[in-house]
């Protein structure tokens, strides 16, 4: 959402002719080294006020919900000529107020700083940080909603001919450099990581895409040679996605189902699956509705030394399972959202979307040993999107959580805790300046 669509970009290129073959089907590449040069410098700066009053947990009667406001501030600058891309992100993301007015302490940073360059017609390698986003944003994505977002160190080689594309990415993480093996402590959650995604139109709507991530965690048991010899403990996630999409018909779905194997990085084997639905039907050009169940197993903490819940990766939490981020880590006992809900498009510029959650657990519930039942309350979430012009979009939100004594038990709170109304809202303003784009240059 806040980055350039390389791959748009990519499409236009063109590549010498050599001996009058025609590289036919490489449009999602370059197709000749004498392209035009283009630089581009544009931002975003995105304020939003929040009012949280039970925000993710419910909130006792004894408090005051929290008020404050977020701001994002991003300088982007690019650079493309016909066999290489640039891209670098400059970012600043503070709580207001955090810092004082005279402070010297440096807050901006970098989210992104990658390059990618042409190795064969069709095929790129991009390395550097960046942002890896793959289907509906289940496993990876860029978090478009954290204020920080999330990005990634990692080489990644890509291919494309006509409606298949292939990615194979490869990650390995230090604290700093090194003489020897050392333990890794620092914020990625993984120390080595690689990745296979596939994708290819089966026919007109239709399209399927796969993906295989293998993260690599360093045992954390205690052992002679432990932060000394690379030793991994090795998590397999691999599943695909089904997606119908046609402009021609006013029914679209998308099927999902991921699978986990290896081990965790404290040893235990993992056993862990998901898998969702979710149909969308336009009735109107101004009123669309959707409907869609999200399925992750849980573990019933039985003695078989395996864990059946399921690991969420790198993905954006918040596009899940209610806005207002109950369970957007799901329980040890896992997690089944059903879900429905209803959008509207007053006009060109402003649209209001409802949504209505009921959440279970996959497997029972358990104050002490007494099984308490699978149901985990509801949620109701509303949103107002207004593009007020081609740079600038307001978008306001108010969800409410229907808790019971399972949300309490599962928030670790007694279920006789007097607790207020579950409720969120917000403002955000994002605002998308365009500061210079230069004329092609030959």
């Amino acid at each position: 959402m806040f980055f350039l669509v390389y791959n748009e970009k990519i499409k236009g290129m063109k590549f010498i002719k050599v001996k009058s073959i025609v590289l036919v089907g490489m449009t999602c590449f370059f197709t000749s080294v004498l392209s035009a040069q283009t630089v581009v410098v544009d931002g975003e700066i995105r304020p939003r006020f929040e009012y949280r009053d039970g925000y993710s947990k419910p909130l006792l009667e004894t408090n005051d919900p929290g008020v404050f406001a977020v701001q994002r501030t991003r300088l982007n600058l690019s650079y493309t000529t016909g066999v290489l891309i640039t891209q670098i992100t400059f970012q600043d993301a503070r709580t207001f107020g955090q810092t004082a007015s005279s402070s010297d302490v440096a807050t901006t940073g970098i989210f992104e700083a990658w390059a990618e360059m042409l190795v064969i017609p069709g095929g790129s390698v991009k390395i550097g940080r960046q942002v890896l986003k793959y289907d509906d944003n289940r496993l990876f994505s860029g978090s478009a909603w954290s204020n920080t977002g999330t990005s990634h160190d990692v080489a990644l080689f890509k291919y494309c001919v006509n409606d298949f594309q292939g990615h194979l990415g490869f990650a390995y993480n230090n604290n700093t450099a090194i003489f020897s093996e050392t333990f890794y402590t620092a914020g990625s959650k993984y120390r080595y990581m690689g990745f296979l995604w596939l994708t290819k139109d089966l026919f007109k709507g239709l399209n399927l895409s796969t993906i295989a991530v293998d993260e690599g965690a360093q045992k954390t048991a205690t052992a002679t040679d432990y932060g000394k010899r690379i030793s991994m403990n090795h998590a397999y996630t691999f599943g695909g996605n089904l997606k119908f999409q046609d402009p021609s018909s006013p029914l679209s779905a998308l099927i999902t189902a991921y699978f986990q194997a290896g081990k965790s990085s404290t040893g235990s084997a993992m056993s862990g699956k998901m898998a969702a639905i979710k149909v969308d039907y336009k009735f109107l050009t101004i009123l669309s509705a959707n409907l869609g169940t999200d399925y992750f197993s849980g573990d019933d903490l039985s003695t078989d030394d395996k864990q059946h819940n399921f690991k969420k990766l790198y993905g954006s939490d918040h596009t899940f399972n209610g806005y207002m981020d109950y369970w957007n880590t799901p329980l040890t006992q896992g997690l089944v959202d059903y879900y429905g809900g209803l959008t509207g498009n007053v006009n060109k510029k402003l649209n209001i979307e409802g949504t209505f959650h009921v959440f279970n657990t996959d497997k029972q519930l358990k104050k002490g040993t007494e099984e308490v039942g699978k149901k985990l309350g509801s949620e109701f979430d509303l949103l107002l999107n207004y593009k007020m012009n081609a740079q600038t979009a307001l978008q306001v939100g108010w969800c409410n959580y229907f808790a019971n004594d399972n949300t309490k038990i599962a928030k670790s709170l007694s279920t006789d805790a007097k607790i207020r109304t579950p409720q969120w809202a917000y403002i955000m303003l994002t605002i998308k300046p365009n500061f210079f784009t230069s004329a092609p240059v030959k």
